[in-house]
């Protein structure tokens, strides 16, 4: 049961990462810049993809699964905020949609599933005897560490050229 729930998080990582790396792609085919609650968002990404290397550094820990579950639900509240901002047919949605949905919609649902894995795998720690992450899955971890280091390294360069210095301030 400990290997289930350490392939969980490690999943739960690289599905994060790809969702990121995912709308910097976008961003660079279509030319559009994000927004200032897309950047948001993308944070309270990273801040729950933290969470879950957290897991893989320093071994399971139910801490670790409620800060992800309190940014997800941070995440939630500002892509829903975007999503009302929207909603009327008066406003113009913000983007391009993928398969039918805008990009703030996608967000709001990745958080939603963010706070299913979570909960999943909070519900699995009572089960089994929990250490720190084995040899065998360091690997994974150390490789999805130094993705979203680049994830992050990009969104403030991505944040710097759009906002500029003044934003920062």
């Amino acid at each position: 049961m400990v290997a289930l729930q350490k392939i969980g998080n490690i999943l739960w990582a690289y599905v994060l990462i790809t969702v990121l790396l995912a709308g910097f792609g976008y961003q660079i085919i279509t030319g559009e810049d994000p927004c200032a609650l897309c950047f948001l968002e993308r944070l309270e990404m990273i801040g729950v993809a933290i969470c879950v290397l957290l897991n893989l550094r320093f071994g399971i820990r139910p801490e670790h699964y409620g800060l992800a579950i309190l940014i997800s639900a941070t995440g939630r509240l500002i892509s829903l905020r975007q999503i009302a901002l929207h909603v009327c047919p008066q406003f113009p949605t913000f983007g391009t949609p993928i398969f039918g949905f805008d990009l703030y919609v996608w967000a709001f649902i990745v958080f939603n599933c963010s706070v299913f894995a979570a909960s999943i795998l909070l519900m699995m720690f009572g089960w089994c005897k929990h250490d720190k992450i084995s040899s065998c899955w360091k690997p994974f971890g150390e490789v999805a560490f130094w993705l979203l280091s680049a994830v992050v390294a990009v969104n403030l360069v991505l944040m710097l050229r759009i906002c500029g210095l003044s934003a920062c301030a």
